[in-house]
């Protein structure tokens, strides 16, 4: 274990408050994670572009730079492209990380302006690791130092409970974000329900994995029968990872890494396309087979549990500091949010 505090400071638009405890909470877990290994002092700084708009990035160009200049930093770690825009300012003497999530370095319709933006940012960061390894490729021309290290699951956290999933003639499917999130494609959900329903002579219903609690999320897991991902664009989506835990089916369009997820894990399919009809089919297949194994399956690839992924970051960190390489230690991360 190596004697120094390595003095971190998190910059990041996703992160738990009292308002929204789940919010960016896979965040917050992997710094818990990487305090089990090595001994932290963290510091995170909360850009909340979601609740109080986009100025807040604009506002960060000049707070970021001011606290790192008033602490004593060993490095610096930020989460999502745009959360690292102070970087086309100000060049810290810390080495930066930099972790993107899907949006900011996938193109669609409507955000052609942060990956434009994510780009010009990317050559300032000493390493880059990404979701997928389609996300790599984007990121190679800009900056060669990249690496897939997705966000872990806490496989202990979720997993099955008492038998509570619903039985005869009604399934229960769930969308896994809130409805007003476009990139999660909500209407494309609804049409396949509405053909799902045209198709079958049982009862389907849905629910939506939206302000919930972590103990509420894994209840609604462990109670549906599916969970259909419709989203355009993802990176390496967490309620995948522990949808599977729970032992929960997947459909999905064929988005972030969620075919290499899903993969050789029973009852689980992913799409070639976006369409309607092929999804409703895979649904309803979903439906008629007989379940089992999808937890056991996918644990067994032991490449998506929390404590891996933390092992990989805290080699990285390390390394950027010359330190010696982890033992596993108890620690836990001293925290300040702000």
């Amino acid at each position: 274990m190596p004697k120094k505090t390595i003095k971190s400071l998190y910059v990041t638009n996703m992160y738990p408050t009292e308002d929204h405890p789940v919010d960016g909470i896979f965040i917050k877990e992997q710094i818990q994670d990487l305090s089990e290994i090595i001994p932290l002092q963290v510091e995170v700084k909360l850009i909340d572009s979601v609740y109080q708009g986009k100025w807040e990035y604009l506002k960060s160009i000049l707070s970021i730079p001011r606290i790192i200049q008033s602490r004593s930093f060993d490095l610096i770690h930020v989460h999502y492209g745009l959360s690292g825009i102070f970087l086309l300012f100000f060049k810290p003497r810390q080495k930066v990380f930099l972790t993107l999530h899907g949006s900011d370095i996938q193109k669609r319709k409507k955000n052609g302006w942060q990956v434009w933006l994510t780009k010009k940012i990317l050559p300032k960061a000493d390493q880059i690791f990404v979701q997928n390894e389609a996300m790599k490729n984007l990121v190679h021309p800009y900056n060669q130092n990249v690496e897939v290290v997705t966000c872990g699951v806490d496989a202990e956290f979720f997993k099955p409970e008492l038998p509570t999933r619903t039985s005869g003639n009604s399934k229960l499917v769930l969308f896994p974000s809130s409805p007003s999130r476009e990139v999660k494609d909500y209407p494309l959900f609804l049409r396949v329900i509405e053909q799902v329903r045209k198709k079958v002579s049982h009862q389907v219903n849905f629910d939506c994995i939206d302000k919930l609690s972590r103990s509420e999320v894994r209840s609604l897991l462990n109670k549906a029968d599916c969970l259909l991902l419709t989203s355009k664009t993802e990176g390496s989506p967490q309620v995948v990872k522990e949808a599977l835990c729970c032992n929960l089916p997947v459909v999905a369009t064929p988005v972030g890494d969620v075919k290499e997820i899903v993969d050789e894990v029973p009852n689980c399919r992913v799409a070639s396309s976006h369409e309607v009809e092929e999804l409703a089919n895979l649904l309803i297949r979903t439906f008629q087979e007989e379940r089992g194994g999808i937890r056991e399956a996918f644990l067994e690839k032991s490449i998506y549990q929390h404590q891996a992924i933390a092992k990989s970051l805290a080699k990285h960190y390390l390394k950027a500091m010359d330190l010696p390489q982890p033992v596993s230690h108890t620690l836990k991360a001293t925290e300040t949010v702000s």
